[in-house]
């Protein structure tokens, strides 16, 4: 049922046991009442209607419905059995509202997981290849399941969509998000190929998600265009335009900047969106910097007391004649347990048995030399260890 017969039911009904003419539009005006809120616009600023047990219920909403029916202009006995009647109608049909917030978290496309598909290249076609082939990731299937479940949920923000609202097509798209349907399969069957009954189920599902996978990218592109930043980066990924990207390169508002690195069309807007990324706790993104020697993601991971990049922090700033941040990385190694001074080279079997521990001329054999030098640090003067060794021990303070 879509919220126009929703509402002409609801006339009916209120009609027949009022004993007096309802308008349509007093209709959604007690809809909102019941649901705490002054004004049908109100409530639709807000939430959406909603049925099949999605969502909050009205409690205790008889007060609200009777005040809201006077001041649309019935009397006292008309607006109670108005209000006694919309109650139980609402009940019987499981109405519910659901806010746009609680929606939209509901349906967002989770971030790519960390550590996917990492690429040392930094080549930015490519990496667009990458993210334009990975399919859209659906809501979890609890919470897509139960949104799904409810036509009026559906209905209400169609509605929404009507009135060129951009936020409303990307929730659409969300509800419609789905894999690229493959139509070969069909389309042989169409020439006459005669297809085994795992062949006909592929066809079922095709012409299943056809007529969805065209929905979701009508209102996607709808929601690009309106101004949605997340769904210009969502539709330019998925349906390989690279105009898109670059339109949500333009836009402002919230994006997942991992998402927006990997389909980024320069180097310099993939290196902007990775620091965003990173500063927003993305470790993929931190990691990436780092690989590339950015100064600050290898600080940031020397703060927090990864030894390796403690290390190449501390050689960084040995080249860059810093000797006061070189010994502050130094103290930082010390606390946990670590010297940089030390060497660490040590030779180790190389295949059969022993291969890969620490090399034992009494089995003999190839062996290969690993580890890392001792790190030469420049002198310092003593006041200049003791703001070292502070500042150190507050880094270690700060991270542990």
């Amino acid at each position: 049922m879509t919220l126009r017969e929703l509402a002409h039911l609801a006339q009916q009904t209120l009609q027949t046991h009022a004993g007096c003419p309802v308008k349509r539009s007093h209709v959604h005006e007690l809809l909102a009442a019941a649901f705490g809120h002054r004004s049908w616009a109100a409530f639709r600023a807000v939430a959406v209607l909603a049925d099949a047990g999605v969502g909050e219920r009205p409690s205790d909403a008889s007060p609200q419905v009777i005040g809201r029916a006077v001041q649309l202009g019935y009397h006292q006995q008309a607006a109670a059995e108005i209000a006694r009647s919309f109650l139980v109608f609402i009940a019987e049909h499981q109405l519910s509202s659901v806010s746009w917030s609680a929606l939209g978290a509901a349906l967002a496309s989770p971030a790519v997981a960390e550590g996917d598909a990492q690429d040392d290249n930094n080549d930015d076609f490519e990496e667009f290849e990458e993210v334009r082939s990975a399919a859209p990731v659906q809501p979890t299937g609890a919470a897509l399941e139960q949104l799904t479940r409810s036509p009026m949920l559906k209905s209400s923000v169609e509605e929404a969509a009507e009135s060129a609202n951009p936020h409303a097509h990307f929730l659409l798209a969300a509800l419609y998000r789905c894999r690229t349907p493959n139509p070969y399969l069909y389309e042989e069957s169409l020439k006459g190929r005669v297809l085994n009954a795992a062949e006909r189920g592929w066809v079922e599902d095709y012409l299943r998600l056809e007529p969805q996978h065209r929905k979701y990218e009508a209102h996607l592109k709808a929601a690009a265009l309106g101004g949605v930043r997340a769904a210009a980066l969502e539709y330019g990924t998925h349906f390989e335009r690279r105009d898109f990207i670059e339109l949500a390169e333009r836009l402002t508002g919230d994006v997942d900047a991992f998402m927006m690195a990997r389909a980024a069309t320069t180097p310099e807007a993939r290196a902007s969106w990775l620091r965003v990324a990173a500063e927003r706790g993305v470790r993929s993104a931190l990691e990436e910097l780092a690989h590339q020697g950015d100064a600050w993601a290898e600080e940031r991971f020397a703060e927090q007391g990864d030894i390796h990049w403690l290390r190449i922090a501390a050689e960084r700033a040995v080249e860059d004649g810093d000797a006061m941040r070189a010994w502050t990385w130094q103290y930082l190694a010390l606390e946990h347990r670590v010297d940089l001074t030390r060497s660490t080279m040590a030779a180790y079997h190389d295949g059969g048995q022993q291969d890969g521990q620490f090399y034992d001329s009494d089995f003999g054999g190839p062996m290969y030399v690993d580890g890392d030098e001792g790190l030469a640090l420049p002198a310092l003067r003593p006041a200049d260890h003791r703001t070292a060794k502070a500042e150190a021990k507050l880094i270690f303070r700060k991270f542990s």
